[in-house]
């Protein structure tokens, strides 16, 4: 029975409140679309008469651009799931395993990409997918701060009962890491509050901080011990 005055979570008329994740996909969806509208415009510049060297660099921010479009959509899911899917075990050696293969296949553009995993980092429980998108992510946003004649740095290790994997960048500064969460959701002020919102799922966290040259993107994960073989 519902008392007068007052309606059950099915009575009409009820609004629920805006979920701070779903400001979050607002304003992902919004930056998706300024990446089809980049890619559509790319594609529209393309032509028959174009030299070799323009038609190169064509495909290639198209390749860029295609391929941080579909880092950030896997991260829409997660964000509107209000838990999250069920982790995996998984060695941290393969997530930074799996970014420096995707190197390998996109290329650092004119960037130097370094990887490096402490031997015995162990492993992290994590929803698979949402965390390699979420570095994917990171990582494409740091080979754009380099402009493509700087260094890029992955790196992960474990303290105690946490692990880190850390993607650090040479870029210019201009960039205020301590005031992501302050800053317009775009680029990595948006990709920081996603990082804080889907880490807190994981029951991890996220750091952002300028280290003399360097700019560096942490994400910080509860350690297990690998299943034995």
């Amino acid at each position: 029975m519902t008392l007068p005055g007052n309606r059950t979570a099915d009575s009409p008329g009820e609004s629920s409140s805006p979920r701070p994740e779903d400001e979050l996909v607002f304003s992902l969806c919004h930056e998706l679309g300024n990446l089809m509208g980049a890619m559509r415009l790319h594609a529209h510049l393309l032509d028959d008469g174009m030299g070799p060297a323009d038609l190169a660099r064509t495909a290639i921010d198209l390749d860029d651009l295609s391929a941080r479009s579909a880092a950030l959509l896997g991260l829409v899911r997660p964000l509107l799931s209000p838990q999250a899917r069920s982790p995996e075990i998984v060695p941290i050696e393969l997530l930074v395993g799996n970014l420096e293969g995707l190197m390998v296949a996109h290329g650092g553009r004119g960037t130097a990409v370094d990887f490096e995993t402490e031997p015995g980092a162990g492993g992290v429980r994590v929803d698979v997918g949402m965390i390699q998108r979420l570095l994917q992510s990171f990582l494409y946003l740091a080979l754009e701060a380099t402009a493509g004649s700087g260094r890029v740095k992955v790196r992960a290790a474990t303290q105690g009962d946490e692990a880190a994997i850390f993607i650090e960048d040479d870029g210019a500064e201009g960039e205020d890491p301590a005031a992501f969460r302050e800053q317009m959701m775009r680029g990595r002020p948006l990709l920081s509050a996603i990082a804080d919102a889907t880490l807190a799922k994981q029951g991890g966290r996220f750091e952002a901080e300028r280290d003399g040259d360097w700019t560096r993107i942490t994400l910080i994960l509860q350690a297990v011990p690998l299943p034995a073989r």
